[in-house]
């Protein structure tokens, strides 16, 4: 008799268990729907399950914008489409901080500088300069819109501007961008003796370090576009293996207009460089306008080092000809 009550009292159990199972918690439950995009395994969310419809808590990362802000937009805007008109237009590659460019083969001492009017045909690139000699109106929008598209672009400063304008040349710096010499005081070197001309790529060299913690080298400018044979030796001699003139002339200096700005920056084609000046206002709304048409035609905007580097290789992939 003692027997059957224990059996019964371990079937009774039994049941109990049984019925208690099968109205309890799963033993896999999905995470509460506002974890879902807040990191909360440590792996990040899949996006295919526990989504619902008009609840912003159950989007992916809602939970996280919430407290740190939006996040930032993926590079070509919202899913990858093109970047929609109230976002800054992404960059074709990296930022310009972080890629610097490559050093450059020096020549020969005792050969002229290399003058370099374009690039490589070869090469899908333009290469946007600005030079600064006299004033600065347009620097902060010219800066402002090479930040928004994510472009990086040479700048070829006088040591006198970059001690005139010590936050300017550091700020062309901090951002990325590259820096070349345009002499001390932006005379016209053809005019001068040899130890002047020498004289002025070195104070040149000196104030822009100073200002800007670059070395300008190899890369130079001549004021006016003025250049001689022996006056490019006298670069090289300097330490400078390319005085970098333009194929493209804005003639920004002479106040055109912002439409007649753009329609000369477009003119550009594959290794071009075009010529702007930091003291023209103009000058930033039409970059801003003439970079996303070149990017549209296929052309990357990039430092004039990046041209000169896919030029050399474009070279050096040439065939060789001549004798046996």
């Amino acid at each position: 008799m003692a027997n059957t009550q224990r059996r019964l009292a371990a079937l009774l159990l039994l049941a109990a268990l049984l019925a208690a199972c099968a109205a309890g918690v799963p033993s896999d439950p999905s995470p509460p729907p506002s974890a879902v995009g807040a990191g909360a395994s440590g792996n990040g969310p899949d996006t295919t399950e526990q989504e619902t419809a008009g609840d912003a808590a159950t989007e992916p990362g809602a939970s996280a914008e919430a407290e740190q802000g939006p996040a930032a937009p993926p590079a070509g805007g919202p899913s990858g489409d093109l970047p929609s008109a109230d976002l800054p237009a992404q960059a074709d590659g990296p930022t310009p901080a972080d890629t610097p460019p490559a050093p450059l083969p020096d020549l020969p001492e005792g050969e002229p500088s290399r003058l370099v009017v374009h690039g490589d045909r070869s090469c899908a690139m333009v290469a946007l300069t600005y030079d600064a000699g006299s004033g600065a109106d347009g620097a902060e929008a010219i800066l402002d819109v090479l930040r928004k598209h994510g472009v990086t672009a040479t700048f070829f400063l006088t040591g006198r501007w970059a001690e005139q304008f010590p936050d300017l040349a550091r700020r062309i710096a901090d951002e990325g961008h590259e820096v070349g010499n345009h002499t001390y005081s932006h005379p016209d070197l053809t005019t001068l003796p040899d130890e002047e001309v020498l004289q002025q790529i070195a104070d040149g060299e000196e104030a822009i370090r100073l200002a800007t913690g670059l070395d300008p080298r190899p890369l130079f400018r001549e004021p006016y576009g003025a250049f001689s044979d022996h006056e490019r030796r006298l670069v090289r001699q300097a330490g400078y293996s390319y005085s970098i003139y333009w194929e493209v002339d804005t003639l920004d200096w002479t106040f055109p207009g912002v439409e007649a700005t753009t329609e000369r920056i477009l003119r550009a084609q594959a290794g071009s460089i075009v010529l702007m000046h930091l003291n023209v206002a103009d000058s930033a709304a039409a970059s801003d306008a003439a970079i996303g048409e070149l990017r549209a035609r296929g052309y990357e905007i990039v430092p004039v080092s990046r041209l000169l580097q896919c030029t050399t290789e474009a070279e050096a992939a040439q065939p060789e000809t001549g004798g046996n």
